[in-house]
């Protein structure tokens, strides 16, 4: 059961990571693969060498652990991609972009984030 979970959890957010992929286009494919990677990083998984029953309890309480440094780093994304778009063009980015700039530097994370916590061991 353990192992259905994760791949279940897997391919749902990682199926809609991949259509916030394309939804945000080829400029920002930059954002998402650094927010995705970043996620990783700012609040690594603890566990043990013992895997134990995954359960739905133990998810959540990852993503609550997570949720300080998931939000710092999704303002950290969307400053980065204001400033790109800046650098670039040399103007703010309009209205669509920066929808775009918004869903990437919250989805690529977070969506990461999900798929992480459901690997945690107890």
């Amino acid at each position: 059961m353990t192992i259905a979970f994760r791949i279940l959890i897997t391919v749902v957010f990682g199926l809609l990571w991949w259509w916030i992929f394309n939804r945000v286009g080829v400029d920002l494919q930059y954002l998402m693969i650094l927010g995705s990677v970043l996620a990783i990083c700012v609040c690594c998984c603890k566990g043990s060498s013992d895997p134990g029953e995954w359960n739905w309890q133990r998810y959540f309480a990852c993503i609550r652990r997570c949720w300080l440094p998931t939000a710092i780093l999704i303002v950290s994304l969307f400053i980065i991609g204001v400033l790109v778009v800046f650098i670039v063009t040399g103007a703010p980015p309009a209205g669509a972009v920066l929808v775009n700039i918004l869903i990437a530097a919250i989805f690529a994370p977070l969506l990461v984030r999900f798929i992480c916590c459901a690997y945690e061991n107890p």
